[in-house]
């Protein structure tokens, strides 16, 4: 499907944990093309608030029945009027745009590592992977700072999925860093190399690229990278990541265009 200016009706608005939001609105056409890891730009009706400039969301659910879900964190002036929302009001919609996580058919364990507001196209990835012929046995690691973070995942996660928590505040789940519960309890448990999914803080993900480059053996390795974008497609060159080269000059690619998932192994972390 190529991605399109779509506006919608708001059908739903839930606090799902602290300050993070479901965001629930339907659109058929895209919640039958959606693949984990892709993402829309959302944006006000005109005249509707002073936010401008659109903001990019990972799809969270796509629904049989044409829902689409969209997990948000209120922590600026656009995510707060998303938080507003009611019932009814219309937001503009552009998507489903970037290159989404390949499903590795052939991996007999994923892991999927997401920290906060990276949960989303992991909780999406799961459920398709499970699709598969021969869906492999799956591991979902998530973890917050703090547990009045954590989403409450019952009826989200399909109940093939063994899923694993972390706090760094240790009130709920692990005490400590998802990448923490990954070497300490996770990893120790692995009988194949696995297929390793992650999304998440630049930091989290870079710990976790030198964890995985650290000797141990892994499927694959693929990072969907969260990075502030103007317009989703490619023009305003705002979402440069770079790639780890052996090239005298510094080499880019954009994240809403050739990413948001890229090779982990390929990016330049620090």
């Amino acid at each position: 499907m190529n991605p399109a200016f779509t506006r919608v009706t708001v059908t739903g608005i839930r606090q799902a944990a602290g300050d993070t939001h479901v965001l629930t609105f339907r659109d058929e056409c895209a919640a039958a093309a959606i693949q984990p890891g892709q993402f829309c730009m959302l944006s006000p009706a005109p005249g509707a608030s002073c936010i401008y400039l659109p903001r990019p969301f990972s799809y969270f659910r796509a629904l049989d029945d044409g829902r689409v879900e969209i997990l948000f964190r209120a922590l600026g002036r656009g995510t707060r009027w998303m938080a507003g929302l009611r019932p009814g009001d219309s937001v503009a919609v552009f998507g489903p745009l970037g290159r989404p996580f390949q499903l590795e058919a052939g991996a007999a364990r994923a892991v999927l590592v997401a920290g906060g507001v990276g949960l989303p196209p992991l909780a999406l990835l799961a459920e398709r992977l499970l699709r598969l012929e021969r869906p492999p046995r799956i591991d979902l690691l998530y973890g917050e700072t703090r547990g009045e973070r954590v989403v409450e995942l019952g009826g989200v996660l399909p109940p093939a999925v063994r899923l694993w928590t972390a706090s760094e505040d240790g009130s709920t789940g692990f005490r400590g860093r998802v990448t923490e519960l990954l070497t300490q309890k996770v990893w120790p448990t692995l009988d194949t190399p696995p297929a390793v999914y992650t999304c998440g803080p630049r930091a989290m993900l870079a710990a976790l690229a030198d964890i995985l480059g650290d000797g141990r053996e892994v499927h694959s390795f693929q990072a969907s990278l969260e990075e502030n974008m103007a317009c989703g497609h490619g023009i305003c060159m705002g979402c440069a990541v770079e790639l780890a080269t052996d090239a005298p000059q510094p080499y880019y690619k954009l994240c809403c265009k050739d990413g948001p998932v890229f090779n982990g192994f390929e990016v330049k972390w620090r």
